[in-house]
């Protein structure tokens, strides 16, 4: 075998290698765990089913799942209605869900809004039943509820887990539309909340020396704090100021955090309670986080914006923003303001 044949044949052993890799990568599940709602209209088309499967994470590659649908005669037995279907399931698996409605179960919507904390979290599945709020609550308090692989990928070491967190999944459970079934184990639910903050979180930068972990709390505190997305990320760099100058971040809503029912204002007494989250009588961030950040708080934490502010005060004029003010002497003036606290 001459030299040019040689070259020919191993480029063409390298694509025959790059194609299968590429088919392996392509057929093998999404790494997500949840179960979701599919409907599939009446007429509908195998092409726009396998299109709308792969829009809602179910398979990455339409015309593999195509392929294989036609290859098994798969394709003419999908029936029409609403299934519900696991994420992570091979395409064999999908296509029996797909092919009857005998055995499916009601899948639960189940809407979380940004900034509740586990316990307002528990509550809220509770009442849909999905799951007992005793259960959830203890399975919460515990890092070994988080595998190995998310517990890295979120920051969280040695020193985070002897830290005094009042909940290890406080911050972690990302607000968003859920659909479970009724009556499930709370470390599954917890499973499939905290992997859906992995996910959402991949593709941001932090652009400062905080850990995952110590974003997410910054953007826990930043979550109660601004009402206003377009605030958030200047409500950040008065925080990242405070705390590379040393100073108390002085967060009320840390304060509120440790009271049974929240205040409309904080009085004298409960800025001095004593309490490791208490940012008005410890320096630096709380243990933990404080409750469960939207995307746009998250991105503020990892991205702040560079000013010369180091307070913030509501405008309580109705527009739901802040002034904010370089020096004490300018805070005090707007503080002092009718109907400012």
């Amino acid at each position: 075998m001459n030299s040019n044949a040689k070259r020919v044949l191993i480029i063409f052993s390298i694509l025959i290698a790059f194609c299968v890799g590429w088919i392996i990568y392509e057929v093998s599940p999404p790494e997500e765990t949840a179960e979701k709602a599919f409907v599939i209209k009446e007429n509908s088309d195998f092409k726009t089913i396998s299109k709308n499967l792969n829009n809602n994470e179910f398979i990455k590659s339409p015309i593999l799942f195509n392929f294989y649908a036609t290859l098994t005669g798969k394709k003419s037995k999908v029936v029409a209605g609403e299934h519900t279907i696991k994420q992570g399931s091979g395409y064999k698996e999908i296509l029996q869900d797909l092919s009857t409605l005998k055995n499916e179960t009601e899948a639960i919507e189940v809407i979380i809004p940004e900034g509740l904390t586990v316990i307002e979290i528990a509550d809220r599945l509770n009442k849909a039943g999905i799951v007992d709020r005793n259960q959830f609550i203890k399975t919460a308090r515990l890092w070994e509820t988080l595998t190995d692989k998310q517990q890295e990928q979120l920051g969280i070491n040695n020193k985070v887990k002897k830290s005094n967190t009042k909940f290890a999944m406080e911050g972690l459970l990302f607000p968003d539309t859920y659909y479970f079934e009724k009556n499930m184990k709370a470390d599954v639910v917890i499973h499939q909340m905290t992997e859906r903050l992995i996910k959402e979180t991949t593709e941001i930068t932090i652009k400062t020396d905080q850990t995952p972990y110590e974003m997410i709390t910054l953007a826990s505190i930043i979550e109660k704090e601004a009402l206003l997305n377009e605030e958030k990320r200047k409500i950040a760099g008065v925080f990242v100021n405070r705390l590379e100058e040393g100073k108390k971040l002085q967060s009320c809503s840390t304060v509120q955090y440790l009271l049974e029912k929240p205040k409309a204002t904080l009085r004298r007494k409960d800025i001095k309670i004593k309490s490791p989250y208490n940012t008005y009588i410890n320096k630096g961030l709380p243990p933990g986080p404080i409750s469960s950040p939207d995307l746009s708080s998250l991105k503020a934490a990892a991205n702040p914006e560079e000013h010369d502010y180091y307070y913030f005060v509501a405008k309580q004029d109705g527009t739901w923003s802040h002034f904010f003010s370089k020096t004490y002497k300018e805070h005090r003036k707007y503080t002092q303001l009718s109907g400012n606290y």
